[in-house]
């Protein structure tokens, strides 16, 4: 794919609402705009990585393409995984039917759904019931069926600009965009650990694809990173793949704010609680991220297991459900064991709750709480 910028600095008569990598979360999508009483004249970015991972790809495009039939402002870059996805989808290269069929077979293997086993699902046609002999015939149904959907993934600028900010899904090492116009645009989708790169920029990057709980070493927190001394925000809050996660937002009210003049917010779906008791902060003894996460099972406990973490030796517990296997390998989700400060009558997002304690989240930051809460009803 050639690089492609869409400018939208004359469309913005609002505020800019910026969110990446909703990965089939629409409902926090939703939620989000509801929180910040998104208006006809806001504008609504999203920084690539719409589908996959989460459980409502379909629905999730197709909410997004009601908003623009509502004439709302909304503008989508390209994300890695969208344009993966959908680029096996549209090829016709020699074997292409096999590579659709094993792409369909890994994302159930490993996320258990998304954007074409959705659409199969709407189709009345089981996974197992797809072969090499009719995967040819089913991808041009599916073309046809659901060519607007499609059609809404592919038409998309590598980058969005908007007066000071240049809104690009994983990164980019300049921004002259005169020089990277027309040059191969995937790298900018898939540039991992970007803010680590430093490259310095005039304008503000804003990006998403990589969590930015993984730049952060010894804390597990979910809020956007700036960097303002480089000029570049990362906001990735790991909806969908995080255990933990949030869809962030930047709120830009125009296209010359400055960095320090941006609101952030988040929304996920997990129980708001009242921590009914205070507790003091207890520091980490490990802080596991998903690059260095395989860990040896010495004993379970009901939902807490024990475990030592195969390259540092540290022993901890955690609850099961952050375990998982991958290549024959038992590895821990990102998990910190740090005791969160509690205040009494503090407002706490319920994580985990096992039965030691519960992993919360307070203003995006993860650890245990070992009080007991109660849930906050929410006022309709």
């Amino acid at each position: 794919m050639k690089t492609t910028i869409y400018d939208i600095t004359e469309k913005c008569h609002g505020r800019i609402i910026v969110v990446s990598d909703i990965h089939g979360h629409g409902h926090y999508l939703k939620g989000l705009l509801k929180k910040v009483s998104f208006a006809e004249e806001d504008a609504l970015v999203i920084v690539g990585d719409l589908i996959e991972k989460g459980g409502d790809s379909l629905a999730t495009v197709r909410y997004c393409m009601e908003l623009q039939r509502q004439n709302f402002h909304i503008y989508l870059s390209a994300g890695n995984v969208d344009i993966a996805r959908v680029g096996t989808f549209l090829d016709r290269s020699e074997g292409h039917e096999k590579r659709f069929l094993d792409e369909l077979r890994w994302t159930k293997e490993v996320w258990k759904c998304g954007f074409f086993l959705e659409i199969l699902t709407e189709l009345g046609i089981e996974l197992s019931a797809v072969n090499e002999k009719n995967v040819g015939r089913i991808k041009e149904r599916i073309a046809v069926s659901y060519a607007k959907e499609i059609a809404f993934l592919c038409d998309r600028p590598t980058m969005i600009t908007c007066g000071n900010y240049i809104f690009v899904h994983a990164g980019i090492p300049t921004d002259r965009l005169e020089l990277l116009e027309g040059e191969d645009g995937f790298s900018f989708l898939k540039t991992d650990v970007f803010l680590e790169q430093k490259h310095h920029f005039e304008r503000v990057v804003v990006v998403g694809h990589w969590p930015v709980c993984l730049y952060r070493k010894d804390v597990d927190c979910m809020n956007p990173v700036f960097d303002y001394e480089h000029h570049a925000i990362a906001i990735d809050g790991g909806c969908a793949l995080k255990i933990g996660g949030q869809l962030n937002a930047l709120i830009l009210p125009n296209p010359y704010t400055l960095m320090s003049e941006i609101d952030t917010t988040a929304y996920d779906d997990y129980p708001k609680m009242r921590a009914k008791t205070a507790q003091s902060a207890v520091p980490a003894t490990i802080c596991i991220k998903y690059f260095d996460a395989e860990v040896e099972l010495l004993s379970t406990v009901s939902d807490i297991v024990t475990l030592r973490h195969k390259s540092s030796g540290i022993v901890f517990d955690a609850p099961k459900q952050f375990l998982y296997k991958r290549s024959d390998k038992l590895l821990c989700s990102d998990f910190i064991n740090n005791v969160l400060e509690v205040g009494e009558g503090c407002i706490l997002k319920e994580i985990v709750r096992t039965s030691a304690g519960s992993i919360v989240k307070r203003d995006g930051r993860m650890g245990w709480y070992f009080g007991e809460l109660s849930e906050i009803v929410e006022e309709m």
